[in-house]
């Protein structure tokens, strides 16, 4: 988020006019700390499920990386006369396989929670993604400021009057996913009580489309890539944000932008699966040509225009 000094209110890392810092939740969490574990679970071995049952190699991914990389994966197993089994699931399910120590590799779409820092477990960021603000396409505002946007998510600006739309009340749509990890909707608002009481939390990605897109006073959010998904839920109008627009890559990879997914996946380094670790090499280096339509800044770029690293983790923004 681009840092200014005049006019604003000073906070000690980040400053934005009009905008409410203190309301803001952190990005990322501390790589340095890791979650105590008895030594039963820290001599357990990988133990691959009936899903992976007989592979090299077990993956679970979340709902967005999995399109993003199935197809890629299944070709380096291929190349390299690998079985690699993959499943899709949520965040949720990729940390749950850890835990259970059921997987070799797990993809995320938020930054690790510190209780997902178990020991062993390095992550590896493959890119962010915007967070887009949706409406319905006939709501004539095109561009919120970030304090406005807050404003409405908190509930102290709801009618579309306010900035310069028809004097209706806004319906407010959330979905509150992934509470306990940070960056994502929390860097927005940083949890569920500073929302507004007159929200509607929504609990599925389809849901929020179609709820949006068949409410002509609606407000909501999704990422790019799921917006065209699922199109056949409902056609939503994508927002500016300081007249910036989230499928503005340049201005996303700034730091000016102010909502984004993490993308990670996850290796072990304890007793490591060594053909596991190359293809999460691979898929790295993949990044720097994934297709757009996935909504994905590499981490190349990122690493270019100066975001901040722990190893291949983004723990900073420029």
């Amino acid at each position: 988020m681009k840092k200014l000094l005049i006019g604003c209110m000073m906070l000690v890392t980040t400053v934005v006019c009009g905008a409410d810092e203190l309301l803001v939740g952190k990005a990322f969490t501390n790589p340095a700390k890791s979650v105590d574990m008895p030594k039963a679970w820290l001599e357990q071995p990988i133990q691959y499920e009936k899903w992976a049952d007989g592979a090299d190699i077990a993956v679970s991914l979340d709902q967005q990386l999995y399109p993003a990389l199935l197809s890629v994966i299944q070709q380096y197993a291929k190349q390299y006369k690998l079985d690699i089994s993959v499943q899709e699931g949520t965040c949720g399910t990729s940390a749950k396989a850890l835990k259970d120590k059921i997987a070799d590799i797990a993809g995320f779409c938020c930054p690790p929670s510190e209780a997902d820092r178990l020991p062993g477990i390095k992550f590896h960021t493959l890119g962010i993604g915007s967070l887009a603000l949706l409406v319905n396409p006939k709501n004539m505002v095109d561009n919120l400021t970030f304090a406005q946007a807050q404003k409405i998510f908190q509930g102290s600006i709801f009618r579309w009057s306010d900035i310069n739309g028809p004097k209706k009340m806004i319906k407010v749509f959330g979905r509150l996913h992934c509470k306990q990890r940070p960056g994502h909707w929390r860097l927005l608002l940083d949890n569920e009580d500073l929302f507004s009481p007159r929200m509607s939390e929504i609990s599925t990605i389809p849901d929020m489309i179609s709820e949006t897109a068949s409410n002509q006073y609606a407000i909501g959010y999704e990422t790019l890539w799921m917006l065209q998904n699922y199109q056949s839920k409902g056609i939503t109008k994508i927002l500016s944000i300081d007249s910036i627009a989230p499928t503005d890559n340049a201005k996303l990879i700034s730091g000016d932008y102010p909502l984004y997914r993490t993308f990670n996946i996850t290796t072990w380094e304890s007793k490591p699966n060594i053909e596991a670790q190359k293809l999460v090499k691979y898929l790295i280096e993949y990044m720097q040509n994934i297709d757009p339509i996935y909504g994905i800044v590499s981490v190349q770029k990122l690493r270019t225009a100066g975001w901040k690293f722990k190893d291949d983790e983004i723990i900073g923004e420029p």
